[in-house]
């Protein structure tokens, strides 16, 4: 399973987030912080556009950021 790292600006705070990839039936991605879960991101596919979305206030607040993060990764690395 891949999983990604991100390092975030919260509140002029740096908040390293590791991300595990997506589950096979529901693209969820959970999101961890010190090792404790802090949230999921759901990815939609709306039209021609991915949508991101949060299960947490600070998922929903970084969900955009992240799940571009995500996009720009996958296509680097496959």
């Amino acid at each position: 399973m891949q999983k990604y790292t991100y390092i975030a600006d919260v509140n002029e705070t740096k908040l390293t987030l590791t991300i595990n990839d997506a589950t096979a039936v529901v693209p969820l991605y959970q999101v961890f912080s010190n090792g404790k879960l802090v949230g999921c991101l759901l990815k939609e596919n709306m039209e021609d556009d991915l949508v991101w979305s949060g299960t947490t206030m600070l998922t929903q607040k970084l969900a955009a950021e992240i799940g571009e993060f995500i996009k720009r990764t996958d296509e680097f690395v496959y």
